[in-house]
């Protein structure tokens, strides 16, 4: 019976959240649904960690840390920024070097942004904000660039409104009917007087610019993606 519950609790423990569309703000003041306690048992002496710079001095370095020390495949990354532990996460899988790793500073805030495999489809950016003592998890958001999606690259004022957004489509399903498809959401978010915003303009620009049209609701009446539209005229 205990293997059982460990088993269960290990597959709790790396089950994702999916992310979401929403209309709202998203503030610094939110409810941290990821944890920076965890009873840790093998630092990896091999793996190379994550860096992430601040300043010329300070950095974040992302660790990792097996809680099962027979399977090098179940692991969490460990936060700490000037070598205090900041957080624990559990729902990521990041990824090395990428040019996407980086810390952003806005008015107040700094915001930690990390490259996450989204496989099958396209990766993802994870936002964190970041106080003295603590990282919260923020959003996961797809991105497209040269590489993926073809579309603007994250940390671009993408709009030309002064301030930098990160977003895009991700890979969507052909529809059998040629002259048919699935509406194809984007989701756009901007970084703004120390605050990550949800873009609604450039998000329903970019839809129209995909679908023709915008609808601010994109799933069918069972809550699955997505509505079936007719193609737009190019």
């Amino acid at each position: 019976m205990m293997k059982w519950i460990s088993l269960f609790v290990i597959l709790n423990l790396l089950s994702c959240i999916n992310p979401k569309r929403s209309e709202e703000s998203i503030k610094t003041n939110f409810n941290n649904k990821h944890s920076s306690e965890l009873p840790l048992k093998k630092i990896d002496t091999t793996y190379s960690p994550i860096i992430v710079k601040i300043n010329s001095t300070d950095s974040i370095i992302l660790r990792r840390i097996y809680f099962d020390h027979n399977n090098l495949n179940l692991y969490h990354y460990v936060f700490t920024k000037n070598g205090i532990q900041i957080h624990v996460d559990r729902e990521h899988d990041f990824v090395e070097n990428s040019k996407y790793n980086k810390v952003i500073k806005s008015g107040s805030s700094m915001f930690l942004f990390l490259e996450n495999n989204g496989a099958p489809n396209f990766n993802q950016i994870s936002a964190y904000v970041i106080s003295k003592d603590k990282a919260n998890f923020i959003k996961d958001v797809v991105y497209n660039d040269e590489s993926q999606g073809g579309g603007p690259k994250p940390f671009s004022d993408i709009d030309h409104d002064g301030y930098l957004e990160f977003g895009g489509f991700d890979i969507n399903e052909v529809h059998p009917s040629p002259d048919s498809m699935y509406y194809h959401p984007s989701e756009f978010y901007e970084i703004r007087n120390g605050e990550i915003l949800f873009d609604s303009l450039l998000t329903k620009k970019s839809d129209i610019k995909m679908n023709g049209i915008y609808k601010k609701n994109p799933l069918n009446n069972d809550g699955s993606c997505c509505l079936v539209i007719k193609k737009p005229k190019r």
